[in-house]
């Protein structure tokens, strides 16, 4: 795999990763692209004091929500069961943002032959352009659910205030009790719900990440057969003779072999780079469907409460559902490239030239014939069907334990 290299040929794909590193660097993650943002130096070295000082206030706060089992004893079912489900998430979530920054560099490597190293040879605009569109697609619906989610939590401690006079509580810490109504603790609240929302930010950074290089890796493979099957258009040329195409498309046959064994170590750095992310999001749904249907199964059945579960359980099946489709589209694109090198023009060719293309030709399709799949927790296929298996299993559990 090539090292990264602040000189390349700019494009559609260039420019959309270049603003998606810099929605991801302005929520808080660090610049993954391959070049510096247009941003001054100074506000750079501010602002990355500004967000390592925000990334300690949201560590604290997940402490500060964890101690709250030492401190808090008079909740209700449903404070109950909202520290669960914060305690369950928050740290695991937050542990999404330690690893992918862990590994900048290779983010980064990742990021540049996506973009730039694996395009040098062809880059199809129309699956380009599928490819950006079905990027946005994908992040516009998981930002939507996310945030729609938050909202719901807030819209849920506003009801609380103005049905029953409660204090407006969020999230559950240590410091204040959740009676405690004087200012202090008031503004200790606020502070903490502040907090939160930076944290939100860090969350759909990491989900930003992964779910544009996993789009991107799949439409590469749809790249590919595009590749292939422009290699067929050397035979429709009248400016050649028959040995001239057969050189020239012998020659092109062998760089889209490169090109796929390329394809195929950048898949797999791809999968090293977000296999803490594939196995933690796996976890992360399992256990918090089962706290969700066992809070909707007992707490009290208010519109605002079946609305914020609700919008969470639909955050949690679509953030998850995006890793999972996306690395199954991955194995999908990647089966259809055997029937793009059958029809790239190999059964053009003559005589000798004949013979030894069609050993070269069925050589690259039983290597394009192994399975492409992406894993998480180092066995569990990430696919439609296994999405579907793990949805599933939740129900399971929560059907054994409740």
């Amino acid at each position: 795999m090539e090292t990264t290299t602040t000189s390349y040929t700019r494009s559609k794909t260039t420019n959309f990763f270049y603003k998606i590193n810099f929605i991801i660097y302005t929520f808080g993650l660090p610049n993954f692209w391959i070049e510096d943002l247009k941003l001054t130096k100074k506000f750079v070295k501010f602002y990355d004091k500004f967000s390592m000082f925000n990334n300690t206030l949201i560590f604290l706060l997940i402490i500060f929500e964890l101690c709250s089992y030492f401190t808090q004893t008079g909740l209700t079912e449903k404070q109950q069961s909202n520290r669960l489900i914060y305690a369950i998430s928050h740290p695991m979530l937050f542990m999404f943002r330690v690893m992918m920054t862990s590994i900048k560099e290779r983010v980064r490597l990742v990021m540049y032959s996506l973009t730039v190293g694996l395009k040098r040879v062809h880059n199809d605009p129309e699956v380009e352009k599928q490819m950006i569109a079905c990027t946005v697609m994908y992040l516009s619906a998981l930002l939507l659910s996310c945030l729609m989610s938050m909202i719901m939590y807030a819209a849920e401690g506003f009801w609380e205030v103005v049905r029953n006079g409660n204090t407006f509580t969020t999230i559950i810490t240590a410091y204040p009790a959740v009676e405690d109504d004087s200012d202090m603790a008031n503004l200790v609240r606020a502070i903490c719900f502040i907090i939160w929302w930076m944290f939100l930010t860090r969350i759909f950074a990491v989900y930003i990440l992964v779910i544009s290089l996993t789009t991107c890796l799949s439409y590469q493979y749809k790249n590919l057969q595009s590749y292939f099957l422009s290699l067929n258009d050397i035979f429709e040329r009248n400016d050649l003779s028959q040995i001239e195409k057969e050189n020239q498309y012998e020659a092109g046959f062998k760089v889209g072999i490169k090109l796929h064994a390329d394809t195929l170590r950048c898949t797999q750095l791809t999968q090293s780079v977000c296999r803490g992310v594939f196995s933690g999001q796996i976890i992360f749904n399992i256990l918090l469907l089962v706290v969700l249907m066992a809070q909707m199964a007992n707490s009290e059945r208010t519109l605002v409460n079946l609305c914020s579960a609700g919008f969470t359980a639909t955050a949690v099946l679509i953030s998850t559902g995006f890793y999972m489709w996306n690395a199954g589209d991955v194995t999908v694109e990647a089966s259809h490239l055997g029937t793009a090198i059958y029809f790239s023009g190999w059964y053009h060719c003559q005589g000798l030239s004949s013979v030894r293309i069609r050993k070269l030709v069925v050589l690259t399709m039983s290597q394009a014939q192994a399975p492409v799949v992406l894993k998480g927790l180092g066995y569990i296929d990430l696919s439609y069907q296994s999405y579907i298996k793990i949805v599933k299993s939740s129900y399971s559990v929560f059907s054994v334990i409740f």
